[in-house]
């Protein structure tokens, strides 16, 4: 079985820098996957997930093995995962809001706070907000991350499905399902009474259970299991689908889920998630 190390960054990596990771990895072969991803093989022994390097800049280091690539389905989060923002506190700036309902994101994101609480808390604070403010945050205060549309048009070419399991709301993910051409998208629908919020969410709340069932739920559907699946997201309400997937990436994402996945980006956009499953740069849809 081959094992790779892919180094990926924000920027390109430059030759020299190639040379400096070759030698260290102990690398048997590299591939210059694009200009910001490069694939070392490596042999197990070699593998430190410890590894540390003084570096002139960022760059993230992940390790995989050829079997772990195959995949047949995409799982992301959305809020601060595909977009740059939280839906809900960008709505609550709008209202006069902002910092009651970031300081309750931020603990329900860093801190543990269970998620349906911090969404029945958050959602309390926004009753009464008229939907034209949901429209004009939509439009011009939400935005889709740089990466993300490649991430999902290729993955759809190459892979398999894609699918957005969001704890945020449909009047944003119907949105950005169809801007990324996501074939499955999953949140939790706010409730409104005569053009304005009600406070409340209706049906079954999308939450860290919930995202992990649906997430088996469209697996199975492809005759397959969960290490079939690439899941990525930002949050401890990601944690268990991220967990229990093939491919287990934090985006960007909580300390809590940096420790518990398998897959960790913190200095690279999210399209980098193309090279860690072995994809050149030409391969990708733009």
């Amino acid at each position: 079985m081959l094992n790779f190390c892919v180094v990926t960054s924000h920027e390109e990596i430059s030759a020299s820098e190639i040379t400096f990771l070759k030698d260290h990895l102990k690398a048997e072969r590299v591939d210059v996957l694009g200009c910001c991803g490069v694939q070392f093989q490596v042999h197990p022994e070699n593998i430190s997930e410890e590894l540390k390097l003084e570096r002139s800049k960022k760059i993230d280091i992940n390790f995989i093995t050829e079997s772990e690539r195959s995949v047949h389905l995409l799982a992301s989060d959305m809020d601060g995962t595909i977009l740059e923002e939280e839906c809900i506190d960008e709505i609550a700036d709008l209202v006069g809001k902002g910092s009651e309902v970031r300081s309750i994101t931020a603990q329900a994101m860093k801190k543990g706070l269970n998620f349906e609480e911090a969404l029945q808390r958050r959602l309390a604070l926004l009753r009464g907000t008229e939907l034209k403010v949901l429209e004009h945050c939509l439009s011009k205060k939400i935005n889709v991350r740089p990466g993300a549309v490649t991430l999902f048009r290729t993955f759809k070419k190459h892979f398999g499905k894609t699918a957005i399991l969001s704890g945020g709301f449909t009047y944003f993910s119907d949105h950005i399902q169809k801007e990324l051409e996501a074939d499955f998208s999953v949140a939790n629908v706010l409730e409104y009474k005569e053009g304005r919020l009600t406070g409340k969410a209706t049906g079954t709340i999308v939450n860290a259970e919930k995202k992990l069932e649906l997430m088996k739920q469209l697996i199975a559907r492809q005759g397959k299991d969960s290490s079939k699946v690439v899941a990525v997201g930002d949050g401890n309400n990601d944690i268990k689908m991220i967990s229990e997937s093939g491919v287990g990436i934090s985006f960007k994402g909580s300390d809590n889920l940096n420790l518990s996945a398998k897959h960790v980006l913190k200095n690279s956009d999210i399209s980098a998630i193309l090279y860690l499953l072995g994809l050149r740069e030409e391969q990708f849809v733009y």
